[in-house]
């Protein structure tokens, strides 16, 4: 049996039944979100901030408050969602603590037996919440450092009597509460707290101004109290740092598989103008190659997930990773849940993009053609995750007529739709790269029933024929590296020379080894800050399809050096740049790291630098287990050492935050305000690429100023712009692609939090497929930046 439970809206008592009811006096029909903020020099008009005053001042008062029993911290969007066995009556007990929030519960429950089948509850349950006296707390989803904001909460008494209640906002270091007298603005740290008369029946708002201190989420409590009741909530306010964060990481893969003694040095950077404060840096170690990506299985990216690409970042890695550990034994039943959870949401997703032909696209129904290089990766992908959770043949099959009808009789793929990942279809949209990517995609599904297993046979015989006689035009890494994997997975003779050719053109350096593709970024004249680790999307992409070559050949001393570079070049959550090297790194990492794996290891490892030092232990005990620990400050250089045998990985993790572009731009970005007040904006913002021809699917990401949102309906853009998504403080635009004309878009913004004192916000556009490609710019309102509360 499975049961969920999720909350109504919060309840209002129903009171005054059976008396006589009273005329009604006046007509409410005004409702803002906001009374007043103006340039006033009071922009909200509320009671002044005062300490607890010395004598009482009304008879009330004189009574003793009631004392906080109880500080509600606890408040869940979705209360449960369980798994429970029924006993032979056919019923079932759960026994859970109900959550802080003051709403009503709404229970139902479905239950599946092999005897009977599927049942599901017709009716549902409601379980009521509530105080009758209570406080509330309305936060904007975050602040930035320095910005003025004022909390409102909100004071409810459905007591039978008025209530006199002092509101209380407690002190905290970490943030200071904002006094203004006469104009005067004073900083203090300190208990707030504000009289307030609060009739029976009704709800009363009392507001705090504060200015964050310290970064990060901090806590903020806020009690109500009178003679007969009393009640506080406890909530977290995330403050960010200025301007738009930045992270790398720099790994280092500890082999003592010849040695018993091993000791690297590694120096960290910073761009000169990083916002003080915002810097950082998290050492951690683990005894697995795939057990970074295995713990941050939901957060490999920090992007967007908003197409029919993109959304397979949920759901192709974590075949692999359960792949890996179940072919080494580790894979327990939380890993396992978690990542079968994770395919079968990112299977039901995927679905919504498929178009009637049976292909898909990356936007749906909402582009004229399927895409089919996407509906390719598609059935790869579907195929490999069979194994875990449930796939509609029909599903693949569909997909793979439709990609059948459309090969060329001389066996190549072309693509009818748009092209989305240029290294990969081609300028042209047309070649050997897409056609071999298509003929992995067959070789994975030969296992098709039917009629349509004939049919991909011949098509991949076609297709095999095709490459092989391309192949000696091939100049492109990118483009022989993908054919040679094809090949190989055909077990084709022509395989191994074209492999052999791939090799020549290695890069090997420190004891790695890996490729570089051809760019067109455009090279600037200007100085720029640069990594120190972080190899484009395109350059992982290659060697990951030599690493995979590797491993369909098990071929372990060949691409050992491999597996080291294309494991040292991962995110601090244990993803890449984008999600195809993502997800190729990963299946590389994963297929080659089971020729790699041993359970005979035991290492201990040493982090020192300037003051910090951190010791790590890895065993076969704890191979999947991410050790992490905080480093105080940043660095100039790192120290690690190592002793023991078998092979570890150490990641240091280096973040912080820059108010002005530090990487070279292939973009160019001009935002304009066409509308500046105090409670509405209007943005226009242009977009160009800078080198030849236009960029891949590009993704523009519009910062919102602290206490504002976008209104969705005033948005005008281009015919190239697909989708809009709401992200937290950030509106993502996805476009086809963005040429060196400029592409405009102008959106609205509305008040919808009292904030004042704004910072300056990014907008950010970068190529999806090759994120490097990328430029920062800002934009400030100056209504906001010098708004008072």
């Amino acid at each position: 049996m499975t049961g969920a439970m999720y909350p109504l809206d919060p309840d209002i008592p129903q009171s005054g039944q059976g008396r006589d009811l009273q005329e009604v006096e006046h007509v409410r029909n005004v409702f803002p979100e906001t009374w007043l903020w103006t340039n006033a020099s009071a922009g909200v008009q509320q009671p002044q901030p005062q300490q607890p005053p010395q004598q009482p001042q009304t008879d009330t008062q004189q009574e003793e408050l009631q004392e906080v029993e109880h500080v509600r911290n606890v408040f869940p969007e979705t209360w449960l969602w369980t798994n429970a066995s029924t006993g032979a009556d056919g019923t079932a007990t759960v026994t859970t603590t109900v959550p802080d929030t003051i709403t009503s519960w709404v229970a139902s429950a479905f239950a599946v037996s092999s005897s009977t089948g599927l049942g599901v509850s017709p009716d549902t349950a409601k379980l009521r919440v509530f105080r009758p006296f209570f406080v509330s707390l309305n936060l904007p989803y975050s602040v930035v450092r320095g910005e003025q904001v004022v909390l409102q909460a909100i004071v409810f008494n459905y007591m039978q009597q008025d209530q006199d209640v002092r509101v209380t906002m407690a002190q905290s270091q970490d943030f200071y509460n904002l006094i203004v007298n006469n104009g005067q603005e004073d900083l203090r740290h300190e208990d707030i707290a504000i009289n307030v008369h609060v009739p029976a029946g009704e709800g009363k708002s009392v507001y705090f101004p504060i200015v964050p201190a310290t970064l990060g989420n901090i806590e903020l409590v806020v009690s109500a109290q009178s003679t007969q009741a009393a009640d506080a909530v406890r909530r977290n306010l995330l403050v960010e740092a200025e301007g738009v964060p930045k992270e790398y990481s720099v790994a280092v893969l500890v082999d003592l598989k010849n040695t018993t003694s091993f000791s690297r040095d590694v120096t960290l950077t910073l761009p000169p103008n990083v916002v003080a404060g915002s810097e950082r840096a998290r050492v951690t170690a683990i005894g697995d190659l795939m057990g970074p990506s295995v713990s941050g299985l939901d957060k490999l990216l920090r992007m967007p997930t908003g197409c029919g690409e993109q959304n397979m970042i949920g759901m192709a890695p974590d075949v692999f990773v359960a792949s890996y550990l179940s072919a080494t034994n580790q894979l327990t039943s939380d890993i396992e849940e978690k990542a079968l959870g994770y395919m079968e949401s990112g299977y039901q997703r995927e679905l919504t993009y498929q178009h009637k032909d049976g292909s898909f696209s990356a936007f749906g129904d909402r582009d004229d053609s399927g895409s089919m290089w996407l509906t390719a990766f598609v059935v790869k992908t579907f195929h490999q995750a069979k194994s875990y959770i449930f796939i509609d043949d029909q599903v693949i099959a569909r997909a793979i007529d439709w990609m059948l009808a459309k090969q060329s009789a001389d066996g190549s793929f072309g693509e009818p739709g748009r092209v989305i990942h240029k290294d990969m279809q081609g300028g042209s949209a047309t070649g050997p790269g897409l056609t071999a990517f298509v003929l992995i995609a067959l070789l994975e599904n030969n296992d098709l029933q039917g009629g349509i297993s004939q049919r991909v046979t011949a098509a991949e015989t076609k297709a095999i024929a095709y490459l092989k006689q391309e192949l000696p035009t091939v100049t492109d890494d990118y483009i022989l590296a993908i054919v040679s994997y094809a090949l190989t997975l055909a077990q084709d003779s022509a395989a191994q020379s074209a492999f052999a050719n791939l090799e020549g053109h290695a890069i090997v350096e420190g004891g790695l080894k890996h490729w570089h593709a051809a760019t067109t970024q455009t090279t600037s004249q200007g100085h720029y800050w640069r990594r120190p680790s972080g190899a484009p999307a395109r350059d992982v992409e290659l060697t990951s399809y030599a690493l995979l070559t590797y491993a369909a050949g098990n071929n372990f001393m060949g691409g050992l050096d491999v597996m080291k570079w294309v494991a040292s070049q991962r995110n601090p959550n244990g993803g890449y740049s984008s999600t195809q090297d993502t997800i190729l790194a990963l299946q590389g990492l994963s297929e080659f790291a089971r020729l790699a794996y041993s359970n005979n290891f035991n290492i201990d490892i040493t982090v020192t630098a300037d003051s910090f030092s951190k010791q790590f232990s890895v065993s076969q005990a704890n191979a999947l287990v991410l050790q992490s620990a905080e480093m105080p400050s940043i660095p100039q250089t790192v120290s690690v050492t190592a002793t023991g045998s078998g092979i570890a990985l150490v990641e240091i993790g280096v973040f912080f935050n820059v108010e002005a572009e530090v990487e070279e731009p292939t973009f160019e970005v001009t935002n304009k305000l066409l509308k500046d007040s105090i409670n509405l904006l209007q943005i226009e913002t242009c977009s160009k690429w800078l080198a030849a021809g236009s960029s891949g699917m590009a993704v523009q990401e519009v910062g919102v100023p602290s206490g504002f949102e976008v209104d969705p309906e005033s948005l005008d853009g281009p015919a190239t712009l697909k989708r809009t998504e709401r992200e937290n403080r950030k509106f993502v635009l996805y476009f086809d692609e963005i040429g060196s004309t400029p592409t405009c878009v102008r959106m609205e913004m509305v008040r919808s939090g009292l904030v004042a004192k704004s910072k300056p916000v990014a907008v950010r556009v970068y190529d999806y497929y090759e994120p490097d490609n990328q430029v920062t710019s800002f934009y400030e309102s100056a209504v906001l930046k010098s708004s008072t509360v």
